[in-house]
């Protein structure tokens, strides 16, 4: 099992949807002409999304705007800043600010045509997030 599942699967409170299919990750893929990094593979294949603390990470097996597909192509065309090599993994809800996250696993911060570096990984992101909540 991946880091990324046994962090998650330590966390209180945790509320999550049914884990997809790797067909599901497949077609999400070829929809936003984006590989998905493994971890991130990994994280819906076995949640499908998550939300805690306040936190809501995008996934499959759900619509609106937590769908990552939805989230991503919604950024896109709102914003022609949008890094074509990203997708939505958190929409902040505050002034425009979202995480995004690379296909190689980096993770970004994007406010409007503002990308600065968070972390380098869904793991470290994931310490980020619950520490915020502490």
């Amino acid at each position: 099992m991946s880091v990324i599942i046994d962090k998650i699967k330590n966390i209180p409170n945790l509320y999550c949807v049914q884990g997809c299919s790797t067909n599901q990750i497949h077609d999400a893929q070829i929809e936003l002409g984006i590989d998905f990094p493994k971890e991130y593979a990994d994280y819906v294949k076995e949640y499908g999304a998550i939300s805690f603390y306040g936190t809501e990470w995008t996934g499959l097996n759900l619509d609106g705007y937590i769908n990552v597909v939805n989230a991503t192509k919604q950024e896109r065309e709102l914003n022609t800043a949008f890094p074509s090599d990203c997708f939505v993994l958190e929409n902040q809800g505050i002034d425009g600010l979202i995480t995004v996250m690379d296909k190689e696993g980096i993770i970004y911060s994007l406010q409007y045509d503002k990308k600065e570096f968070w972390c380098k990984s869904l793991v470290d992101y994931l310490d980020i997030c619950t520490k915020r909540n502490e």
